[in-house]
């Protein structure tokens, strides 16, 4: 069967703004194709527990994912997974051509939702851990660790942010970072001097242990060498992210200092007909937020394609 390769509207990203904006477009009427590189699900598919997105006190990441994918489906938009977007091109009549394995997509408007990776520490155990007792958000995971022995690891605002914010769930907080001075702001280091929160300074981690679930960090004291074991119920690993920016930087998307697309509050880039929403804009990293702007970009790609204004302005 011959690949389908003319569309109107071409989603790049699978994750929850993705498939948000596959859902409008679908339904606004729009020949839609989501393009994800992966599988569909984004950041969202690795989290054991979900407790703050609305209409569920508790759902598992996955299912969450999966629930969004069969709406997708439902609503007739296409999906392409394992499709990776290799590179676009503008055409001289403002169209753009997408590069993938299976052809060259055509599409009059497309929306970036390539989301954003966590630093990782490549340590052994992370990847064997994560999703059981090793976590990269705070805001997501933090509740499924009430009354438990929580660890965070990094010296940024993320990490001292974090951990005030766990500081109210667990029983005890450590923060371990490498160096013996903090790159948080001022404000936000005397807030956590002025908590409980213990500060191994001078450490990194070397190792996640465990059975089935985390169970143990193993520290390098960085001055002296010597290597201890600090027993954990749960480590959040607090590096901050990085926004798979790829196709924004080949396209000469406008972005922040952090490599982030800035969009408007039509969630419209600084190039016609090029929207972007999710993780890899400039803005709060929460899956209620991707499904939002989600929704307005496909708004926004809507009345640009048709020239018909749908949403208020």
């Amino acid at each position: 069967m011959e690949e389908d390769l003319e569309w109107e509207l071409v989603i790049i990203g699978g994750g929850p703004a993705g498939m948000t904006a596959a859902i409008y477009g679908a339904r606004y009427g729009l020949k839609t194709v989501l393009l994800e590189s992966r599988v569909l699900g984004g950041a969202q598919a690795t989290s054991p527990g979900i407790e703050n997105y609305p209409g569920f006190s508790f759902i598992m990441g996955i299912e969450l994912a999966n629930r969004m994918k069969e709406q997708v489906k439902k609503c007739g938009a296409n999906i392409r997974e394992i499709t990776e977007v290799k590179s676009i091109k503008t055409e001289e009549n403002g169209s753009f051509v997408l590069e993938t394995r299976r052809g060259d997509y055509n599409a009059k408007a497309i929306i970036l939702a390539t989301g954003g990776e966590y630093r990782k520490l490549h340590v052994p155990g992370e990847d064997e851990y994560t999703g059981q007792g090793v976590s990269y958000c705070a805001t997501c995971d933090g509740p499924l660790f009430r009354e438990k022995v929580i660890a965070v690891v990094g010296g940024g605002n993320t990490a001292v942010t974090e951990a005030l914010y766990l500081k109210d769930l667990a029983t005890k907080v450590y923060l371990i970072h490498r160096r013996d001075e903090l790159r948080a702001e001022q404000a936000v280091q005397d807030m956590l001097f002025d908590s409980d929160i213990e500060i191994l300074w001078s450490h990194v981690v070397k190792e996640f242990k465990g059975e089935n679930l985390l169970s143990e960090i193993v520290l390098e004291n960085l001055k002296n060498g010597e290597v201890s074991s600090l027993v954990v119920d749960g480590a959040f690993v607090a590096l901050g992210s990085e926004p798979q920016n790829k196709l924004a930087v080949e396209l000469a998307v406008e972005m922040n200092e952090r490599g982030e697309i800035i969009a408007d509050a039509h969630q419209a880039t600084n190039l016609p007909g090029v929207f972007a929403a999710g993780d890899v804009v400039e803005s709060l990293k929460q899956i209620a937020v991707a499904v939002g702007q989600g929704a307005i970009a496909a708004d926004s790609a809507y009345s640009f394609i048709r020239g018909v204004k749908l949403g208020p302005r």
